[in-house]
């Protein structure tokens, strides 16, 4: 999950090429001129076969495959290219992009796919990416592989049992407050399949989503997951979005989720996890791949009940109650009841508690998270203490 530009354009006694294939000779001029960003040797080849005649096949390189050739056609090339070029990635360029394709071009082992009316800086970004991947999965003598954590990163699952408690809230600026305090990655997951809005929390506009990271099957590692993946400026956070039709939810179960955690994990120092607010499939395994599970309830009787009944569940489970830390939201909030209250109804102490503050609602209008745009509130304050108790603690092993 390292800085996939910086990585491609690493000087190296053998550096990944950029290449060009496209039959239109002045879509195949405009595409190269393009990459040349990257690499100033950048060559251009009217197909497979001319590119094959003239290009070393030991050469590890990025193919950026042109419009012009039908989506069948470049698919079926590029399955033949992996067993020619096994030390080349390729990117697809296409005049207009849809599920069906995204899914077909991961399939058959495609890096990643570019609109064509894209900016230049998403098409070699893609590149970049792709380039990493070839160094980190051919072992070349020269080449600067990407750096993996010495140990397993951490697991941090935000849940609650009643909507409207302000879990998504919570996930989001924790993991900004965590993407900020460490030079290592740090990924929020949005698994609430059907309802997800943290890409809408943080102004981004999801390209892919984790349903793509399910249609790759047996395909997904870390950097196919890089590639899905959105980037928050302002903080560095990694985000894999939710699915954006509700429906597609249906497509992704307990073993996907399972695993697209422990890839993350591998790779990352803090894997944030925003569940939907049921003990769903999808959710369990969010639950038990947890080193840390955020039990989320708000100051007011309902809210209370259903966390205690979810704590009772997590119990039956067999998920350790070692994992759980109790956070209270809009704490302050005069209904009567105390947080003492809340200790009593849950037979938990409160480890967190958020106040209800009117900078929280502003910043979920705006899309900014409230450690960013208001950090002197109690609300980040209380916020960026837990990312630092989470950093000053080990990780707890999760179930397996």
């Amino acid at each position: 999950m390292s800085d996939a530009l910086t990585s491609a354009t690493t000087a190296s006694d053998q550096h990944v090429a950029v290449v060009v294939v496209d039959r239109v000779e002045s879509v195949r001029h405009v595409l190269t001129e393009h990459v040349r960003g990257l690499d100033s040797d950048a060559r251009g080849y009217d197909g497979l076969a001319e590119l094959d005649a003239s290009f070393d096949p030991r050469q590890p390189c990025v193919v950026v495959f042109g419009p012009s050739e039908p989506t069948e056609d470049v698919i079926t090339q590029v399955v033949g290219m992996a067993e020619l070029r096994p030390a080349c990635g390729a990117i697809m360029v296409v005049d207009e992009l849809s599920n069906d394709v995204l899914k077909q071009a991961l399939r058959a082992g495609i890096d990643d796919v570019v609109v064509s009316t894209a900016d230049d800086g998403e098409l070699l970004e893609a590149i970049g990416r792709a380039s990493v991947r070839v160094q980190s999965r051919v072992p070349i003598e020269g080449l600067a592989v990407p750096a993996h954590s010495p140990t397993e990163g951490r697991v941090v699952t935000v849940f609650c049992t009643k909507g409207g408690t302000g879990k998504s809230v919570v996930a989001t600026n924790l993991a900004v407050a965590l993407a900020r305090r460490t030079i290592q990655p740090v990924v929020l997951v949005d698994a609430d399949l059907q309802f997800g809005d943290a890409a809408l929390m943080l102004q981004l506009q999801p390209a892919h989503t984790i349903v793509e990271a399910v249609h790759a099957g047996d395909r997904l590692d870390a950097s196919l997951l890089e590639n899905l993946m959105l980037r928050h400026p302002a903080s560095g956070l990694l985000v894999l979005a939710a699915p954006t039709e509700p429906n597609s939810a249906d497509q992704i179960g307990r073993f996907d989720l399972a695993r697209i955690l422990d890839l993350l994990r591998q790779r990352c120092a803090f894997v944030v996890v925003d569940t939907s607010a049921n003990f769903a499939d999808v959710t369990l395994a969010a639950l038990e791949t947890a080193d840390d599970i955020l039990m989320l309830a708000g100051l007011d009787v309902m809210s209370l009940k259903s966390a205690r009944v979810g704590l009772q569940t997590m119990r039956v489970l067999g998920i350790p109650f070692s994992r759980v830390k109790f956070v209270l939201n809009r704490a302050n909030t005069r209904v009567g009841l105390t947080e003492a209250d809340a200790e009593r109804a849950l037979q938990h102490q409160v480890d967190v508690a958020l106040p209800s503050d009117i900078v929280v609602a502003e910043s979920v209008n705006r899309g900014v998270p409230v450690v960013i745009s208001a950090p002197r509130s109690r609300f980040a304050k209380n916020i960026e203490e837990l990312a630092a108790a989470l950093m000053a603690t080990p990780a707890t092993r999760h179930m397996s």
